[in-house]
């Protein structure tokens, strides 16, 4: 996907379709690559390959006919007939579904969890709770335990309980923690719920486990929701460790993290991990983030990596002996 963004960003949008397609072929029901396909056909004048990429996009999901209706992307072809006869099939198709909304109800939500080699019951361990980014899932993070140097930790992966958009259908592998376009009063209950989420894996893990410390490991956007968790729960969680992270904005409308948390929260190791060709969360703001916690006198680890938005697995394994000092 990487590939297949850059050549898009650069405006090679025949390269572009070719690394869409093959990442379709791996992963069939993902709208969000349809529709950057279709894009990349719609761009290039085809407006055949266009048209049946946008069926499948909708088809798997994708519901964002705002976007649709002004994508420049699709300029090209709008006028070609059988694109635009599609369009009309399409909104007609989409009124009939009626609206989406959502309602607070209790829920068992997953978790998955790992345990070190030749794992001793009696003993008590570190608690180690991983939170994916943007589109990925518990099952793809958990996985990242297979390539450290024999983690003496109990690994916990919870699951973002959203799609990457909610304009884009199941994506049952592609799972988000937020949930941005229903309202900031919904946005904000929302988020709550996530940190109740991880705060009740915690009990629960804690309940059934001999657990020592607990901690935070979040990629991008869960790198976000670890820092304001760890903040906001600093009696409960020893430390967070942010790969290609930021923080939520402070004391916004739309968002659950208050200056205080970070004032109250003093007592939380941080550790940040940045790669510093990272072109979704830029050096940069690592950079920021490392003077606030350090003007704040917060217990810091810095670490920048040769690499782009990723989990790098030396880094990690320093995470994990940081961790044990």
């Amino acid at each position: 996907m990487n590939d297949a963004n850059q050549a898009y960003r650069e405006g090679d949008f025949r390269r572009a379709a070719h690394y869409y397609k093959k990442a379709l072929i791996h992963n069939q029901d993902d709208a969000i690559v349809a529709y950057n396909l279709a894009c990349c056909y719609a761009l290039q004048g085809d407006a055949e390959n266009a048209a049946i990429f946008i069926n499948y996009a909708f088809s798997n999901g994708f519901r964002n006919m705002e976007l649709l209706a002004t994508d420049k992307d699709f300029d090209p072809v709008r006028e070609d007939p059988e694109f635009a006869k599609l369009m009309q099939i399409l909104e007609q198709r989409f009124k009939s579904i009626g609206l989406l909304d959502y309602v607070s109800a209790p829920s068992l939500l997953p978790y998955r969890i790992r345990f070190p080699r030749g794992y001793d019951a009696s003993k008590s361990h570190p608690l180690l709770i991983g939170m994916h980014g943007a589109g990925g899932s518990a099952e793809g993070f958990i996985t990242h335990y297979d390539e450290l140097d024999d983690p003496r930790v109990i690994f916990v992966t919870p699951e973002g309980q959203y799609p990457q958009t909610i304009d884009m259908g199941p994506q049952w592998y592609s799972r988000s923690w937020s949930i941005t376009n229903v309202g900031r009063t919904a946005w904000k209950q929302a988020d709550k719920m996530v940190s109740q989420y991880i705060l009740n894996t915690i009990k629960q893990v804690s309940s059934e486990y001999k657990i020592s410390d607990v901690y935070l490991v979040g990629f991008s956007q869960g790198a976000a929701y670890a820092y304001t968790i760890g903040l906001q729960n600093p009696e409960k969680i020893k430390g967070v460790i942010g790969f290609g992270g930021y923080l939520m904005d402070l004391d916004a409308e739309d968002s659950i993290l208050r200056k205080e948390d970070i004032e109250n929260g003093k007592k939380l190791r941080i550790y940040i991990a940045h790669g510093v060709d990272d072109t979704s969360i830029s050096i940069e703001a690592a950079r920021g983030l490392k003077t606030m916690f350090e003007s704040q006198g917060f217990d810091l680890t810095y670490t920048e990596f040769e690499g782009r938005h990723t989990v790098e697995v030396d880094v990690f394994n320093d995470a994990l002996k940081w961790m044990q000092l």
